[in-house]
């Protein structure tokens, strides 16, 4: 019998794949051990599972993989071809690089290139052997080294041998577990014998599934003062709660982090062993972390937690897989709208229950409003709060400080509570300094975008953690970050706010890779490349968004001259003025100056473009505020223009806000500036507000036409009206002859004044011209406005 056997055969799995490119001794000694044991068949099993595969002589060679380059895994997205197939440059996965966006390039890469990603792996797993290594530690090593490689030389190469390494160990120690709940012992025999076909019908896998509910009301009930550390302090904590919820979750089922096959924005996916001690410890956790949020929020949050049951075949077959998630799915709905249990139900209905029972009626906090006699005086609030709702704001400023967050089975002065399956927890920030002081005391380590190495480690956190500082190295506060629109001494002095999340993005997890027409349509349609698409996604708009933010565009490709996007067509820093809340799977909650924020905007949907190869597209909704409005409110205002985005069509931005109109008896809101997004920046912009700049500017420069504010609002008004008033064309042609330069010798201007009025009447009749003339307008009368006026 090995060593622990379960935890070799998962590091097994996960360095299977890397034989075929890495033949070093430690790697082959690992496997000399194994090889022979009955073990190794679940693991080469395993490994065809994740790849779809069916019998073992499916497996592609190794030849020209030191060459190969990794596909991009929109590559066989859809049912059409979009464009030519793009491949990853050859490099390790590393925050302090380029964002590696796939090119169009030949497929023949660097053989050093190559080498250097191995030699990196070598020198990680030389530092001690990989019997006594963590299989967390081996996966994040994995993942450093191995994203951009493909883990096969032949066919379509676009899953990376990370992920499928990752799927195959996920599928191996499900198999374990299930083989030994079942008292089965004899591994080959039910893997490469007759008996397989038995075994690929058999409900041996968990599909699971948890939903954190009330994460929006709970992250934006906050105050505006110091609202983004705040923002951030509460946006993180529920992050790595969940973490933190889902890694007690893979300890109660002797599972790792190679089980996890998605998490992001308060959802996860894992895949686990269908026995009934797995379903005993699901129920058993998810009831121990809803009492938890009882007596900690009351009714604010709730943990669902649904499972389906699912076999190899299933696994292997896409239209199986959907099924699968689709009673998952179904599960996790009913026990959302089934949350609590007669006991819990009773509790809840009952004053003098630990849920009800305030330590003080009469006094709460002025942030959550629940009640405690340990209320404080915060500069965060001006009446007293919690000491939780205390602690998440300092959580939020460490956030800017320090990048290891230690969950500790001690407290500590400022450490904030976590649930724990046998004992509270408590969340910290640290530095790496500190981590031996607390040794004795620490449970698991989440590393913010960094890998670090040693005992404990939970799982490295990509965050999207930019901000603008203020001179000091904070963060500007909202009132700071306004004052930073457009240029000194002028245009209007309002905070941005951003939502955005990708269109369809269910659709695209349903049914993204099955080609219809296709001699077999769901050939791609892998449990891999759905792990890959959600990994390169949440990748994305985590380490992405953040370059973007600092002004690298265009990756590693020398070729591509992308600028940044600029409204006015004036030159600025690179790195924009704003400040990310949130970024993550599949949305983004981004603030700052209103004019630098919808340049953003822009820019990382045309990165999210070149990403994705034009097979996914993201909507978004963007308004301004004065930065001592309700956050609460800004969130709503801004998911409601996200929507009126998505109702165009999807592929679209509405901008600024809503205005209600009159239909027959009913009042409803309507945003007037919703576009897609090509149309706002090649004709809004690129045409509209450029021909504006042209021939107004934007103070009435000598050489342009004279058209003051009063004008603007004049020509803003006309067109706003238009449809309700035939009259107004007639009044449109006469505001513009008032524009008519007084001197008749300067000839120059007076062909400028004829150009300009001639097409500007022109874009007036036709109704999608003028809905665009209307918002370019708005922008050049947000700019040109002076700083002082409301």
């Amino acid at each position: 019998m090995l060593k622990d056997e379960f935890d070799i055969l998962i590091k097994g799995g996960l360095l299977n794949d890397l034989r075929k490119i890495c033949t070093e001794k430690i790697i082959d000694d690992f496997f000399s051990t194994i090889q022979e044991n009955n073990i190794y068949d679940i693991i080469k099993y395993a490994s065809l599972v994740a790849d779809n595969s069916y019998d073992e002589d499916d497996v592609a060679c190794p030849k020209n993989i030191k060459t190969r380059k990794l596909g991009s895994i929109f590559n066989y997205f859809g049912d059409n071809d979009i464009g030519q197939e793009r491949f990853y440059q050859i490099k390790r996965l590393d925050n302090l690089e380029k964002f590696n966006y796939p090119l169009d390039d030949k497929e023949i890469g660097n053989e050093d290139d190559f080498k250097k990603v191995v030699n990196s792996f070598l020198l990680n797993i030389n530092k001690q052997n990989i019997f006594n290594m963590g299989v967390t530690e081996l996966l994040q090593i994995l993942e450093c080294d191995f994203s951009y490689i493909p883990y096969k030389s032949q066919g379509s190469c676009d899953i990376s041998l990370y992920i499928h390494s990752k799927i195959t160990a996920a599928i191996a120690s499900c198999m374990y577990q299930y083989f030994t709940a079942e008292g089965i012992t004899d591994y080959k025999k039910y893997c490469f014998t007759k008996e397989n076909e038995t075994f690929r019908s058999e409900q041996a896998f968990l599909l699971v599934s948890g939903d954190f509910s009330g994460i929006q009301n709970f992250i934006y009930t906050i105050p505006s003062k110091g609202a983004l550390k705040s923002l951030r302090g509460r946006s993180f904590y529920l992050e790595i709660f969940m973490e933190n919820f889902i890694d007690e979750i893979l300890a109660e089922l002797h599972l790792s982090r190679a089980n996890l096959l998605y998490t992001g924005g308060g959802h996860f996916y894992l895949l686990a062993a269908n026995t009934a001690q797995t379903k005993a410890a699901l129920q058993k956790l998810q009831a121990a972390c809803n009492t938890w949020l009882l007596e900690n929020f009351g009714t604010q949050l709730y943990m669902a937690i649904g499972y389906a049951a699912c076999s190899a075949e299933v696994l292997q077959n896409s239209g199986a897989q959907r099924s699968a998630f689709a009673a998952v799915s179904r599960e996790l709905n009913k026990d959302k709208q089934c949350r609590y249990d007669a006991d819990n139900l009773a509790k809840l209905f009952d004053s003098e229950s630990v849920y009800n029972k305030n330590l003080d009626g009469s006094r709460e906090c002025s942030i959550c409003h629940l009640s405690s006699t340990e209320l404080v005086k915060s500069k965060i609030s001006d009446g007293y709060v919690c000491p939780r709702c205390k602690g998440l704001f300092e959580l939020g400023e460490k956030l800017f400080k320090k990048d290891i967050f230690v969950i500790l089975d001690t407290e500590l002065a400022g450490s904030i509570e976590l649930f724990g399956t046998e004992k509270k927890l408590y969340l910290t920030v640290m530095n790496k300094l500190e981590l031996e002081k607390y040794a004795p005391s620490i449970v698991r380590i989440y590393s913010k975008n960094e890998a670090i190495a040693g005992d404990f480690i939970g799982t490295r956190l990509w965050l999207a953690d930019y901000y603008t500082p203020d001179k000091f190295g904070g963060a500007l506060e909202f009132n700071e970050l306004a004052e930073q629109c457009c240029d000194d001494g002028h245009g209007i002095k309002r905070l941005g706010v951003l939502r955005a999340d990708v269109d369809n993005l269910g659709a695209a997890f349903i049914g993204g890779f099955i080609r219809h027409g296709a001699d077999n349509p769901e050939k791609y349609a892998t449990l891999s490349r759905y792990a890959d698409l959600s990994r390169d996604l949440g990748l994305f708009f985590k380490l992405a968004v953040n370059k973007i933010c600092q002004g690298e565009l265009t990756g590693f490709d020398i070729n591509d001259k992308q600028q940044a996007f600029s409204l006015f067509a004036l030159a600025k820093e690179k790195k924009r003025k704003v400040h990310v809340v949130y970024s993550g799977g599949d949305d983004m909650f981004i603030v700052g100056a209103w004019d630098e924020l919808l340049e953003l905007a822009v820019d990382i949907r045309r990165a999210f473009a070149k990403f994705t190869n034009g097979k996914l597209t993201f909507s978004a909704g963007l308004a301004m505020f004065t930065p001592s409005y309700p956050i609460s409110k800004m969130a709503e205002i801004t998911g409601m223009l996200e929507s009126a985005a998505k109702d165009n069509d999807k592929n679209s931005i509405a901008l600024f806000g809503f205005d209600t109109e009159q239909h027959g008896n009913e009042e409803k809101l309507q945003c007037k500036h919703v576009y897609h997004w090509q149309d706002f920046t090649d004709k809004v912009c690129a045409e509209k507000l450029a021909f504006l700049i042209k021939y107004l500017g934007f103070a009435n420069e000598q050489d342009k036409l004279k058209a003051g504010m009063s004008m603007l609002y004049r020509l803003h008004s006309l067109i706003e009206e238009a449809e309700k008033d035939k009259v107004n064309i007639a009044r449109f042609a006469y505001t513009l002859g008032r524009m008519q330069p007084g001197d008749k010798k300067n000839l120059v201007l007076q062909q400028c004044y004829e150009e300009f009025s001639q097409q500007m009447y022109k874009w007036y009749i036709n109704v999608t011209d003028r809905k665009q003339l209307f918002t370019a307008i708005d922008l050049l009368i947000y700019y040109r406005r002076e700083s002082k006026e409301a």
